[in-house]
């Protein structure tokens, strides 16, 4: 039941977001996008000891959902965020780059598979419904 309880006050306040599709999103953040792995169960950036680099602390986000959809589908340059979506810095305009232009900045590909638009904007719904605080 405590996990449930998030959820269910989530719900009610989600206005954007489907109930549905924060549902969705929450399987995506915890299993196929592994996301917990670095940002943690609950979003506080304190995932797995092992993952790298420096995981935001979703609490806190000051993104709107189109910045967040953005980061998450282009990752971040320098940083070990990855790039959720298969044709960023391709067919997908990230950031106004090219991935020669970034070199070395580029953002690594996901430890775990891409993720389809659809999928991307569910784990923004989820993020924004659960743990930025408004």
């Amino acid at each position: 039941m405590k996990k449930c309880l998030p959820l269910l006050t989530a719900l009610t306040i989600a206005t954007a977001a489907s109930a549905q599709d924060v549902s969705f999103g929450e399987r995506i953040f915890q299993s196929k996008a592994d996301c917990k792995f670095c940002h943690g169960e609950s979003g506080d950036g304190n995932g797995d000891p092992q993952s790298t680099g420096q995981p935001e602390n979703l609490r806190i986000s000051i993104l709107k959902r189109a910045d967040m959809i953005d980061v998450i589908a282009c990752g971040r340059p320098g940083t070990e965020m990855p790039r959720f979506d298969k044709d960023a810095y391709g067919a997908r305009n990230c950031y106004g780059m090219s991935a020669e232009r970034l070199g070395k900045d580029m953002p690594p590909e996901p430890l775990s598979t891409t993720l389809t638009p659809r999928e991307i904007e569910a784990v923004v719904d989820y993020v924004m419904a659960i743990f930025v605080i408004k």
